[in-house]
């Protein structure tokens, strides 16, 4: 059976399965085994109830957020396909109404304190997924959809989706964010929808939720890494059963993440406030006690001339005790190097990824050490689906699997 029938009969079979059940909040998640190599691991997750929340749209025109409308955004609960794969159904009821199917990597977990004595518990999962506009025949674009959606071609969305547990009331809640970045990127030559001709150069489409949210721009943070780590896959899906091995997490050393300067990439016309910013990322991680591998960015000018990018959405406006409360959010996006010689795979990566900036939250190091940041920036590789062996790509544009993430904290 091939890799895509194989997932699709997964997918049947998960999309309403939920992981088993914990107790309490635990802040080991199964992933880190404290000096191990090259070690399988399995997750050890909570049962993540179903996402039904106030979010809000919006389009960013040449770095300018334009007048948002709200939606409602519904998720079911996470159904696992691989040990760190899972699926869920989303559906935005809007103006124009959009659903379909969102691929998640199950990223990492850290502790934070509440404000009314009580911790909380947040598990961070990455995102992709070609979603299904509902257009109205008299509808207008770029705003509020791209004009692909008019052919009925489906349009992919990055983003990530934050649980957050009361560990006292034993109470979720989440955060979400999807963005479909402009036709520079989404529609590339080397992308699985390449459009001959430049589809919405200038905009990028956002879903964000809860509500109140205020959208703009901002530096993001930049300096030393602290407390993060790397977790590669070792995989092979031209074989019966599918082979998709989750590797202990390895800690990142001598990192560090530079602002270089603002620019907008997704521009046709005057740029406005929420301007993206060039950023440079180095690191290296360890497998024991010998580094394993190192990650540099790629320069891929005009898109990235420093290899990685972090666009601003705005921040969150709820109450200190309501989660994300004040968080700040960008979406990141880059290219890079980072080879990984527990598994030899392509050591090429299109990369995507969330960097938040909220309340303190305590990690858990490779090392098994407690460290304290207020800055997570989490990114994902992106292995696009194909319709023949090897069954993944390196490539971005259309619903993905990732084998490679990186945890990271300032």
């Amino acid at each position: 059976m091939s890799f895509l029938r194989c997932l699709s009969a997964a997918l049947l079979a998960t999309a309403t399965a939920a992981a088993p059940a914990l107790a309490q909040c635990n802040p080991n998640d199964g992933l880190s085994l404290p000096g191990a190599c090259c070690v399988s691991v399995v997750p050890v997750l909570p049962a993540f109830p179903p996402i039904n929340l106030q979010g809000q749209g919006n389009c960013i025109t040449n770095c300018a957020p334009g007048a948002p409308w709200n939606v409602n955004i519904q998720i079911s609960p996470p159904g696992q396909v691989f040990c760190d794969i899972f699926v869920m159904n989303i559906s935005i009821a809007g103006p124009t109404p959009v659903n379909g199917l969102l691929i998640a990597k199950y990223a990492r977990t850290w502790i934070e304190p509440g404000t009314t004595g009580v911790t909380r518990q947040v598990w961070r999962f990455l995102v992709s997924g070609d979603l299904n506009y509902t257009v109205p025949a008299t509808g207008t674009s770029p705003c509020p959809f791209p004009k692909s959606a008019f052919a009925g071609n489906s349009v992919h969305f990055t983003g990530s989706i934050d649980y957050a547990l009361d560990c006292g009331t034993v109470n979720f809640r989440s955060a979400v964010q999807l963005t479909h970045l402009c036709a520079q990127y989404e529609h590339a030559s080397w992308s699985p929808k390449p459009f001959g001709t430049p589809i919405n150069p200038d905009t990028v489409y956002a879903f964000v939720g809860p509500l109140p949210f205020v959208w703009g721009g901002g530096a993001p943070p930049a300096g030393a890494l602290i407390a993060d780590s790397e977790r590669s896959t070792r995989y092979n899906l031209t074989v019966s059963p599918l082979q998709w091995d989750c590797l202990n997490e390895e800690q990142v050393v001598n990192g560090n993440l530079a602002t270089v300067a603002p620019y907008c990439p997704c521009s046709s016309g005057p740029m406005g406030p929420a301007m993206w910013w060039q950023q440079n990322l180095t690191f290296s991680y360890a497998c024991g006690p010998a580094i394993n591998g190192t990650y540099t960015g790629i320069s891929v000018p005009p898109l990235e001339p420093t290899g990685l990018s972090a666009n601003p959405l705005g921040n969150w406006a709820l109450g200190p005790a309501a989660f994300p409360n004040t968080r700040r959010l960008w979406v990141e996006f880059g290219f890079a190097v980072s080879p990984d010689n527990c598994t030899n795979n392509l050591p090429f990566h299109v990369v995507t990824g969330v960097m938040t900036q909220g309340p303190a939250g305590t990690v858990i190091d490779p090392f098994g050490i407690a460290q304290t940041s207020t800055i997570f920036l989490d990114l994902q590789n992106t292995l696009v689906l194909v319709g023949g062996p090897p069954f993944v790509a390196i490539g971005f544009g259309g619903a993905s699997l990732a084998s490679q993430t990186w945890a990271l904290n300032l």
